[in-house]
């Protein structure tokens, strides 16, 4: 049971600690036992609940009745939303996105997040009986990657993109049977293609200046330690809407889409500011901008001939042109 005021309290320390009480848990809260809390009298309490009422806001009131004669009040919501700032549907997109990264985080991971979504459902528990385990969303792969064991050296980059910290980093490149050791700057975390990516810039030893924009695969990284030294550039790359990971600088691309792939292009975005142009035999010219020609290349041959690199032909006052995306 919770410690009872002091008798010598403050106005002020009474309303809060009874606005907290009351918004606490949404339960209801007897006059008397609040007296007793608040040590003060009943008429005390009311005058009080009426000052607390006032200063809710539109969002919730405060309901008062009687249970076995004993005037009771308790915090009713007029919204779907908690005392966490969330609906409970927005709860409901959040366990979403649990199920969508569920087979890319490592065990531990996945289960603390599983506990804190129970945690904040309870907050509806007795006004609401929805459940957020119903049918989640699954995912055919064909083969990932389990970053179980690689969840300290994500922990080590976050905070190091936190706090502009430089990295050492101990990488081995596909195709290579010995590690090399980099100064790096990271800018963010990447997933693509069932893969986590880490892009940022190398520095060159004894400087804090960036070098060259680099990724990293991050399950090949093998270490990971802050220097102890601070970089203040800008890390984070500017054309995250581009297509692929940053490896180059951006470049624009028209890519020829037969009629029989078209509705499959037509319907994604590949970069924010791609442009498609419609063509009469139902073929379209999808045009992106890319920082990484060689995944481009490799997307346009996973068409098997149904899509080919053409020069860019920009279309002056064609009304079958379309845009999707933002336009620079």
């Amino acid at each position: 049971m919770p410690k009872k005021r002091n008798a010598d309290d403050l106005p002020g320390d009474k309303l809060l600690a009874l606005y907290q009480r009351l918004t606490l848990d949404g339960k209801p809260h007897f006059q008397a036992d609040l007296a007793e809390y608040l040590r003060c009298s009943p008429q005390s309490v009311t005058r009080m609940i009426a000052i607390v009422s006032r200063n809710l806001g539109a969002n919730a009131d405060i309901e008062s009745g009687l249970e076995d004669r004993r005037r009771y009040y308790r915090v009713v919501s007029n919204s779907d939303e908690g005392s966490f700032g969330l609906s409970f549907e927005e709860l409901h997109f959040l366990a979403i996105c649990r199920d969508i990264a569920a087979p890319r985080l490592p065990q531990g991971v996945a289960d603390r997040i599983n506990r804190t979504l129970e945690a904040l459902a309870l907050h509806w528990g007795e006004a609401d009986n929805r459940s957020l385990t119903g049918a989640p969303i699954s995912f055919h792969s064909k083969g990932f990657i389990d970053y179980s064991r690689h969840a300290p050296i994500i922990a080590t980059l976050q905070r190091a993109i936190e706090k502009r910290q430089v990295c050492r980093v101990v990488y081995r490149a596909a195709g290579r049977q010995s590690a090399s050791e980099y100064r790096y700057a990271p800018s963010r975390i990447v997933a693509a293609g069932g893969t986590l990516y880490c892009g940022g810039f190398r520095l060159t030893e004894g400087s804090l200046l960036k070098d060259r924009p680099t990724v990293f695969s991050i399950h090949r990284i093998g270490e990971a330690d802050p220097t102890g030294e601070y970089f203040r550039f800008d890390a984070a790359d500017a054309d995250v809407g581009a297509f692929g990971l940053q490896w180059h600088e951006p470049k624009r691309v028209s890519v020829h889409i037969d009629a029989k792939a078209a509705d499959y292009v037509r319907d994604r975005i590949w970069s924010v500011d791609q442009t498609i142009e419609e063509r009469d035999d139902g073929s379209i010219v999808l045009t992106v901008t890319t920082t990484a020609e060689n995944e481009l290349n490799a997307w346009i041959g996973s068409f098997c001939g149904l899509a080919r690199i053409e020069p860019v032909q920009p279309v002056a006052g064609s009304n079958r042109s379309s845009e999707t995306g933002m336009k620079t």
